[in-house]
């Protein structure tokens, strides 16, 4: 089973993208909507947790951002009448928390807004997971400051090695240390650094370097 993909992030399409390994083996991977267009520019390094879906006529590689939205993926495709497919798509619908939240609260409505889900797919997957979810009601709401460039430099410091906590923390550091110093070239007048393009992912995740 493969559980990992770390690679060069050779291209990307809306929701599938290809990683290229260090052994030259390119994979084809699903993932949810929103994700693609979080990651780093072509040709940087990715990590994506995976499961791999075995069926009679494919082998398919789903990715995902952390080891919580690989294992809501899981979980989600035990209801009858959800496969991976629909699984992945409530992902790239809805925020992991919210699709938590709505299960747990037994909120129809919500799930039904994910195109595929009717009444009776949303009723059987409150049913079935409404119980089973206590193990994930610390995944986390907030989203990664200072919108693309900060979720970018996120990945990026992933991809060498370092835990999404730690990344986040270490990115949300310099983006302070980026609103402080109001006399440094390249700094918004808010200290956002998607406030001035001048301030890259590049530059970010070699501030954010300082903090890990």
């Amino acid at each position: 089973m493969i559980r990992r993909l770390r690679g060069e992030l050779a291209w990307r399409g809306e929701s599938v993208i290809e990683v290229l390994t260090g052994d030259g083996v390119g994979y084809e991977v699903s993932v949810p909507l929103g994700v693609a267009g979080r990651l780093p520019p072509e040709g940087s390094e990715v990590e994506l947790h995976t499961v791999l879906v075995v069926r009679d006529d494919a082998f398919e590689l789903f990715g995902f951002e952390t080891p919580g939205d690989r294992e809501l993926f899981q979980r989600l495709r035990v209801p009858s009448g959800v496969g991976p497919r629909l699984a992945l798509a409530i992902l790239g619908a809805l925020r992991p928390e919210r699709i938590v939240r709505a299960i747990r609260a037994k909120d129809h409505r919500t799930l039904q807004t994910v195109s595929g889900v009717g009444k009776k797919t949303a009723e059987r997957i409150v049913i079935e997971l409404t119980d089973k979810l206590d193990d994930l009601s610390d995944m986390r709401d907030d989203p990664v400051p200072g919108g693309g460039v900060a979720a970018a430099a996120v990945q990026a410091l992933r991809g060498l090695g370092y835990p999404r906590s730690q990344s986040e923390n270490a990115v949300s550091r310099a983006l302070q240390g980026l609103a402080q110093g109001a006399g440094d070239p390249g700094v918004g007048a808010a200290g956002d650094a998607d406030a001035d393009p001048d301030v890259s992912a590049e530059e970010l995740v070699r501030r954010a370097l300082q903090h890990v």
